[in-house]
C-alpha cells in the first residue's frame, strides 16, 4: 500500500539529503553529511544504491568540503546522470520494510497481550494508520525511531521480568538500533528508569538464569540486577554506535575537516539571543534564548575523552541547538519556540476519526472492566502507558513544532493498547458493541484507502479533509514538496498555452517532470541563480501549501502598514532607479519576497481554481487579478 503509488509522490524535502549522507557513509568513511538525523536508517536506504555502484558526486567541490549536504544531494540525484526515481523507489523500499517489520511487532505484542483477535484489531489500525503508511514509503529517519522505540521498550520490558544473556544482548542491539535512528532516543532513558521503578515495587521474583546457573531475587536486589544488566545492554549499544562510524572517533580521515556549522555554534560557546528577521526589519514576537545546557555539558565531555564518535556527538549537539527554536506555524500564527496545543491538535485533526472513536471505546472498555481485569491489564501495559505519557510531555514541550511525524511513535503503543477490544469481542457477547468495533474497523481501512496515495497529507473531517488541513498545518503535516507529479499530470491537461508561474517548497526538481515554470518567492528553494526579478504576467500561479502561508520567506502574518510602505517605496525605488539608490541583490531579493506576500494575501481572499495533490493551490490570474493583487488597495 506505502509503494503502490511511489510514483505520485514526488521527493520530500529530506529524502535527497538522507539518502545521499547514506551513500557517503558506505562508499567514502566520511560521516560529516546529515549527521544528526540518524546513521542507521540512513545507509539502510542507501543501500541499494551503494550495491549497484550508483555514481556519486566528485569530492572536490565546495559542497563536499563544506559538508553541505542539500547542494550535494542535488548533484546526487539531479545533476550525475543518475535516474532519480531508481534512487526514490529502491530507498524507499528500504523504509518500507521497516514499516513491514513495525507491523508485526505490533501485531506480535498485542497477540501476547490479548490473543488473536486483539492482534487483528491492532494490525488492522497500524497497517491501515495513513500517517504509517506515509512515512513507511518515504527515506526519513521517523518510521526507523518508531520501530526502535518499540523494540528497545519491549526488550527491556522482558529483561525486567527475566534476566538472561540473551534478553541483555537483545535489548542492547534495540537500544543501538534506536540510538542511531534519532537522537530523540534520549528519551528512552528517563522511560527506562521509569519502568525499572514499576517492576522493582511489584512483589513478585526477578527471575535470571545464565547457562545452567539461576534463581530468583527480591526487594532491594532487583533493581541492582537490573541496573547491571542494563549497564551490560548499554554498554553494547554503544558498541553498535562506534561500529557504525567504522571505529573511528574522527568524523573524517581527513585531518583537517569541518561540519556544515563549526563546533563553536553547536556547542554554544557564546550565548546568543536569535529568532527570524521580518521583511520590515522586525524580529519575530518571541525570540529564542540560546545557552549551554545539559546536552552541551555532555558533549563536551565525551568530546574531550572521545568516548562517542565525533559525528555522533555533533549530530546530537547539532540536533538540540535546532530543538531550541525552530520556525513553525500553526493556525495562522508563527513561531519560533512553538506551542503546547500544537501536536494535540495535530494528533486529533490527522488520525483518522474510526481510529479516534475506537480509542475512546477501548479506554471505556478498560475503565468497565472487572477490578481484576483492570489491575492485571494495567501492570501488563505499564511499559506502553508510561512511554506514551513520557513522550506526551516531550512532544508537548518540545518548542520543535514543524511536523505531525514527530508524534509517530505513538501511534503503535496506542494501538496496541486498543488490541483490548478484540479480546471483548469474545468475552462480550453484545452484538451491538461487535457490531460497532467492526464496522469502525472497516470504516478506518476504507478512509486510508481513500486517501492512497497522497497519505501525508491526511486530514480527517474536523479540520475540513486534506484540502482544509493547510489552515492549521502545512510542511511535513501536509507539503513537503511531494506533489510535483501530480501538478504535472494537471498542467498537462490543463495549462494550454498559459505561462505557468511556481511556488515551491521542497528538494525536488521540477524540470524532471517538465514542468516549465518561471519560479516566484521561492528563493530559498530554487537551487537556479535568479539574476533578475521575475516579471508576473498573467497565467496560471501554482503555489505550494507551506508558501502561501509564506513560512519560509521574510513575509509572514498579516499584511502590515509598514510593509506596505517597504512595498511601495522599494517598487518606486526598482521601477525609477537613481544614483542615489544602488539596486543590490539583497533589496531585489526582500522586494521579491514582499511582492509575493502581497500576492499571497490576494489569493487567500479567493477561492482556488484546483488544489493538486491536496498540496499545491493553482489559481489563473487575468491582468485585472494581479493589478489588484499587487497595486490595488492595501489588503488588510
Amino acid at each position: 500500500m506505502a509503494l503502490g503509488d511511489s510514483a505520485r509522490v514526488g521527493a520530500t524535502a529530506d529524502e535527497t539529503a538522507h539518502l545521499t549522507a547514506g551513500y557517503s557513509y558506505w562508499e567514502t568513511g566520511d560521516y560529516r553529511l546529515q549527521p544528526e538525523n540518524g546513521n542507521l536508517p540512513q545507509r539502510w536506504a542507501a543501500l541499494p544504491a551503494v550495491l549497484s555502484e550508483t555514481p556519486f558526486p566528485k569530492l572536490d567541490s565546495n559542497a563536499w568540503s563544506n559538508a553541505d549536504v542539500w547542494l550535494l544531494g542535488r548533484t546526487f540525484f539531479f545533476g550525475s546522470g543518475n535516474s532519480t526515481e531508481d534512487l526514490l523507489f529502491s530507498g524507499r523500499v528500504m523504509i518500507a520494510l521497516m514499516g513491514m517489520a513495525l507491523v508485526l511487532l505490533c501485531a506480535t505484542w498485542s497477540r501476547q497481550l490479548h490473543g488473536y483477535r486483539g492482534a487483528l484489531v491492532t494490525t488492522v489500525l497500524v497497517l491501515f494508520c495513513p500517517h504509517l503508511l506515509a512515512h513507511s514509503a518515504l527515506i526519513t529517519s521517523d518510521i526507523a525511531a518508531t520501530l526502535g522505540f518499540l523494540l528497545a521498550l519491549g526488550a527491556w520490558w522482558k529483561l525486567c521480568h527475566r534476566i538472561t544473556l540473551f534478553r541483555i544482548i537483545a535489548l542492547g542491539l534495540a537500544a543501538g538500533f534506536l540510538a542511531l535512528a534519532k537522537f530523540s532516543a534520549a528519551l528512552f532513558v528517563p522511560i527506562a528508569l521509569l519502568l525499572l521503578m514499576a517492576r522493582s515495587f511489584r512483589s513478585t521474583p526477578l527471575f535470571w538464569k545464565f547457562g545452567s546457573h539461576g534463581g530468583r531475587l527480591m526487594g532491594a536486589r532487583k533493581p541492582v540486577a537490573l541496573l547491571g544488566a542494563g549497564t551490560g545492554a548499554a554498554i553494547l549499544s554503544i558498541m553498535m554506535i562506534w561500529g557504525a562510524y567504522g571505529f573511528r572517533y574522527a568524523a573524517s580521515d581527513q585531518a583537517e575537516h569541518s561540519f556544515v556549522k563549526p563546533w563553536s555554534e553547536v556547542l554554544i560557546e557564546e550565548p546568543k539571543i536569535t529568532g527570524s528577521i521580518m521583511a520590515d526589519g522586525k524580529p519575530l514576537a518571541d525570540p529564542v534564548h540560546l545557552k549551554p545546557g545539559l546536552v552541551q555539558a555532555f558533549v563536551g565531555w565525551a568530546r574531550e575523552y572521545q568516548l562517542i564518535p565525533e559525528a555522533y556527538l555533533y549530530g546530537l549537539a547539532f540536533t538540540d541547538l535546532h530543538s531550541r527554536g525552530r520556525l513553525a506555524f500553526f493556525a495562522g500564527e508563527y513561531r519560533e519556540t512553538g506551542w503546547w496545543s500544537f501536536f494535540p491538535v495535530a494528533f486529533l485533526l490527522k488520525t483518522t476519526l474510526p481510529a479516534l472513536i475506537l480509542l475512546g471505546i477501548t479506554w471505556v472498555a478498560y475503565g468497565r472492566a472487572t477490578p481484576a481485569i483492570r489491575r492485571r491489564e494495567l501492570y501488563r501495559l505499564t511499559p506502553l502507558l508510561i512511554f506514551m505519557v513520557v513522550y506526551w510531555i516531550f512532544a508537548i514541550t518540545s518548542n520543535l513544532n514543524i511536523g505531525h511525524r514527530h508524534l509517530l511513535p505513538i501511534y503503535p503503543p496506542l494501538y496496541i493498547c486498543a488490541g483490548f477490544l478484540g479480546q471483548q469481542l469474545y468475552r462480550n457477547r453484545s452484538k451491538l458493541f461487535g457490531s460497532l468495533t467492526i464496522a469502525l474497523l472497516i470504516c478506518h481501512a476504507g478512509v486510508s484507502l481513500h486517501a492512497r496515495p497522497h497519505y501525508l497529507t491526511y486530514f480527517n473531517l474536523l479540520a475540513g479533509g486534506p484540502t482544509g488541513g493547510h489552515r492549521y498545518f502545512v510542511d511535513s503535516s501536509l507539503d513537503w514538496g511531494q506533489g510535483l507529479p501530480d501538478l504535472s499530470a494537471w498542467l498537462q491537461q490543463h495549462r494550454g498555452d498559459d505561462p505557468v508561474f511556481l511556488s515551491y517548497f521542497g528538494s525536488d526538481d521540477p524540470q524532471r517532470f517538465a514542468i516549465k515554470a518561471t519560479r516566484i518567492g521561492d528563493i530559498y528553494f530554487n537551487f537556479a541563480p535568479r539574476l533578475v526579478l521575475p516579471t508576473l504576467t498573467e497565467g496560471i500561479y501554482c503555489i505550494s501549501a507551506t508558501m502561501l502561508h509564506r513560512v519560509y520567506t521574510q513575509v509572514r502574518g498579516p499584511w502590515s502598514v509598514e510593509y506596505e510602505k517597504q512595498y511601495r517605496a522599494m517598487g518606486d525605488a526598482m521601477a525609477n532607479p537613481s544614483g542615489n539608490i544602488e539596486i543590490t541583490t539583497e533589496m531585489r531579493v526582500t522586494y521579491e519576497q514582499l511582492r509575493f506576500g502581497r500576492l499571497c494575501h490576494y489569493l487567500k481572499q479567493r477561492e482556488p481554481d484546483a488544489i493538486v495533490a491536496n498540496s499545491i493551490f493553482i489559481y489563473r490570474l487575468t491582468p485585472t487579478d494581479l493589478a489588484l493583487a499587487l497595486a490595488g488597495p492595501s489588503i488588510d
